[in-house]
């Protein structure tokens, strides 16, 4: 006797389904084999399928522990507007696991949990600044030093015209971000300083819990300021265990995080834990021209559509691994659709019907436009940014020569309608096992 594992995204319109017929399938055993070595291509299927629903399985049972836990860390925090918290599904595992597949990095069930990744999803979105006046970013203009020294006539006109979106050469642009950075750094560390002292104490408290620090040890290193350390001292943080940060941004993009705050995070995290796992997309090799140090380099990761988001991959308490977002509002709802374009070059195409213009545009783009493309996007990101950091903001314009269809606000136009149209199909959803001989 087998079963058919019916994988539906809604009940009324089987067509947006997928069938997957498992040949062997034993009440859930994670101590089954996973043949993914097998030439018979069905069977890989098959246990492909099986370890997707049952990993979907386990992490819908220990979700609730797991989401308590980031709401117990960041949900009292002043400076946080909402957290957001979800457990993969199991189409979208079987998806991720297909390419772990392609990658050899899958042999057992326990690899492929830890492929995953980001089976617990949570989102910690913070609030944006209070709008700057005209007079408080000229007084901030003239007292603001760089690397401790005043700025010269010319800077200051600089950094004013690139505050304000003042047309610019690409030249002027690339002399006026590094200033325009270490300008903003002190807004960008105001917005997230909560979260990341949160974070801080939590995973101090984790690297206590398994042996590998003690309280005396981080004050003779100096690893966490005064304040925190007595936070530690009173108990009353969970343990969070980090594996992996990585602390997207575009090229003319701020960081969630700012240097100073992951360098911190780095120093307690200790040598275990990967920070920006992708060092050929650090700045000082993509940027040489900014004069990044060599440590400012490791603080950022950069990414061609402006995508940014701070990003954490943890293990929870109850042992399940998830991946913590830290984002502001603005910047968070915009990254909803933006990240449809990167998906549909990487053939990933679950999108419905409304799509299909967008889909079809964004086909057609040959590389050399789509990087301008991405270049569009990237100006998106930092002008919702800005808001948040409470900065003016000049909303972008979709370059001459693209259809309007790929234009931002019609980005949102598409997602908002789908959305509305998948919670209008969920009514009466319900995934299930049908009996098959």
């Amino acid at each position: 006797m087998g079963y058919q594992f019916l994988i539906k995204k809604f009940m009324q319109k089987p067509e947006l389904g997928l069938n997957v017929n498992f040949s062997r399938l034993t009440s859930g055993s994670k101590d089954m084999e996973i043949a993914f070595a097998s030439k018979d291509a069905a069977l890989k299927k098959a246990d492909l399928g099986t370890t997707a629903y049952q990993i979907g399985e386990d992490l819908k049972a220990g979700f609730s522990d797991a989401r308590l836990q980031v709401d117990n860390i960041f949900g009292n925090l002043s400076s946080v507007k909402e957290i957001t918290n979800r457990p993969k599904g199991a189409l979208s595992i079987y998806t991720k696991l297909e390419r772990g597949i392609k990658e050899k990095k899958i042999s057992s069930y326990e690899t492929a949990v830890e492929y995953i990744g980001d089976g617990i999803g949570s989102r910690v979105i913070t609030k944006s600044l209070p709008q700057l006046s005209s007079s408080e970013i000229k007084s901030l203009i003239e007292n603001f030093k760089l690397n401790g020294e005043s700025l010269t006539k010319e800077q200051k006109i600089l950094l004013g015209k690139y505050i304000y979106n003042h047309p610019m050469s690409t030249e002027e642009a690339d002399r006026a971000f590094p200033i325009f950075e270490k300008f903003v750094q002190p807004l960008i560390e105001k917005r997230s300083k909560e979260v990341v002292d949160d974070l801080a104490v939590s995973i101090a408290a984790s690297r206590i819990k398994k042996g590998e620090l003690s309280i005396e040890q981080i004050k003779a290193q100096k690893l966490l300021a005064e304040d925190l350390i007595k936070r530690l001292e009173e108990n009353k943080f969970e343990p969070l265990e980090v594996l992996k940060i990585n602390n997207y941004r575009g090229g003319h993009g701020l960081p969630e995080f700012s240097s100073r705050q992951i360098q911190a995070l780095r120093k307690i995290c200790g040598n275990g834990v990967i920070v920006n796992s992708r060092p050929e997309l650090a700045g000082y090799s993509k940027f040489p021209n900014y004069n990044y140090s060599k440590s400012e380099a490791k603080d950022f990761a950069i990414k061609s559509s402006g995508y940014r988001t701070g990003q954490m991959n943890v293990i929870h308490s109850n042992g399940m691994r998830g991946e913590i977002q830290f984002r502001g509002a603005q910047t968070n709802y915009f990254g909803e659709y933006e990240h449809i374009a990167y998906d549909l070059r990487q053939g990933k195409n679950t999108l419905g019907p409304l799509f299909d213009d967008y889909k079809r545009e964004i086909s057609k783009l040959s590389d050399n436009k789509y990087a301008r493309y991405n270049k569009y996007l990237e100006e998106c990101y930092n002008y919702y940014n800005r808001i948040e950091l409470g900065l003016p903001a000049l909303k972008p314009k979709l370059p001459k020569g693209f259809n309007k269809v790929l234009s931002e606000e019609n980005m949102k136009k598409l997602y908002e309608a789908n959305e509305k149209r998948l919670a209008d199909l969920k009514t009466g959803f319900a995934p299930h096992f049908v009996e098959v001989a």
